[in-house]
């Protein structure tokens, strides 16, 4: 099932990422990579701050902010009101949990396939206030929507305050049915949080459409903005005692002002996000993401081919974006002492950056497609892989 390659982006698309050199670049998903004309608006940016900081801090943020917000909206599909920046979807979900009035023996849910950042700030409420983490286990191959969804549903009692959901999991880069699942918490009366870190400049969003109580995301991943840019949507319902982590002069005055004033920050790269926005909309037709998505699915496919391994999701393509988590064969983990070794491995021997999981009693590699990389980037993953097989490790 191999489709057809996927067309380039073009030249000045490719190029405006300026990675290094000789290294194959398969990790657009842990922190991004900024194009050049978004780097220039951060800067552009921030000299503007810094020739007047108190006009443009102190007078002019908090409408300039209102203008951001307006933009960042749109193309979310949230309202504006009810948007707050934070530095990554770490902190927005951390503002969630610190927004409760948790007591002991309350039931957080998450799956097995969650963020670790995420799933020790669960364990920190655990320890501080006696709250129960409750793991619901997704075994792989995911496929079935419905089965994902109910497994979820069926961990919910009468002592669950809140479920959180990756809208794009972080170790098997699979799209869940996060408003499926969003509207079985609704029914029995629980919030229901979606981290979606990896989800915007990947998938199509309309957040508002999700009806969850919270959505986390970054920014500064898919949609290609400076780093420190992500974001925190509430609902009607929860924005009003959602706070963020950092309380400071507007505590009381409503989720917008308490959000847009968080301390003395610089403020430049939020700034810059509809500089990036606009690249990942214009730099391909129907946007970045859809030459994203079929160069990841050829991914995929290449990779389990070659691995003779079984697919974490659909080989069609239809439960990923633009990265997909490859099963390694069974000789790597044999021959070497860590995942991370192996990584390494990858990176000083063969100059190509990727992750590298050991999840589940196995190995994978989670493969990032973005403009920049080409179906040969792939290929010599598969050859490297190849080499150390047949070496038998260090």
């Amino acid at each position: 099932m191999t489709q057809a390659t996927p067309p380039m982006c073009s030249e000045d698309v490719r190029g405006a990422f300026k990675l290094s050199e000789g290294i194959i670049f398969l990790n657009h998903g842990s922190f991004g990579a900024v194009p050049e004309a978004v780097r220039v608006a951060a800067e552009g940016w921030r000299s503007k701050l810094e020739l007047r900081p108190i006009e443009m801090v102190g007078r002019r943020m908090t409408d300039l902010l209102g203008a951001l917000k307006a933009d960042v909206g749109t193309y979310l599909g949230a309202d504006p009101s009810r948007i707050g920046f934070v530095t990554n979807a770490t902190s927005g979900i951390g503002a969630v949990l610190r927004s409760f009035a948790w007591k002991a023996g309350d039931r957080i849910v998450l799956s097995n396939h969650g963020y670790n950042a995420v799933r020790q700030a669960v364990h920190f409420c655990c320890e501080r206030y006696g709250c129960e983490a409750v793991i619901v286990d997704l075994p792989i191959p995911l496929e079935n929507d419905t089965d994902i969804s109910d497994r979820f549903l069926r961990a919910v009692d009468d002592r669950t305050r809140l479920v959180i959901v990756d809208h794009i999991t972080s170790p098997t880069a699979v799209i869940l049915p996060v408003a499926k699942i969003a509207a079985g918490c609704r029914e029995r009366g629980v919030r229901c949080l979606i981290d979606g870190a990896h989800a915007p400049g990947m998938v199509a969003l309309d957040i508002d459409g999700i009806d969850a109580d919270w959505y986390a995301g970054n920014l500064h991943k898919w949609v290609c903005a400076p780093k420190g840019c992500a974001f925190l949507v509430a609902s009607v319902g929860t924005a009003p005692w959602t706070h963020p982590e950092t309380t400071s002069h507007f505590h009381g005055h409503g989720f917008a002002k308490e959000f847009d004033w968080q301390g003395t920050r610089d403020f430049a790269n939020w700034l810059a996000i509809p500089e990036a926005i606009k690249f990942v909309q214009n730099g391909y037709p129907g946007g970045i993401s859809v030459h994203n998505h079929r160069l990841a699915v050829l991914a995929q496919q290449q990779l389990c081919t070659d691995f003779s391994t079984q697919p974490v999701s659909p080989l069609d393509g239809s439960k990923i974006g633009s990265m997909a988590t490859v099963e390694l064969p069974a000789e790597i983990a044999r021959a070497f002492p860590s995942a991370s070794l192996f990584q390494a491995r990858l990176y000083e021997h063969h100059h190509i950056e990727v992750p590298v999981i050991d999840w589940g009693g196995k190995w994978y590699v989670r493969v990032s497609a973005q403009a920049y990389n080409a179906p040969e980037d792939y290929l010599a993953l598969s050859a490297a892989v190849a080499s150390e097989v047949s070496a038998g490790g260090i």
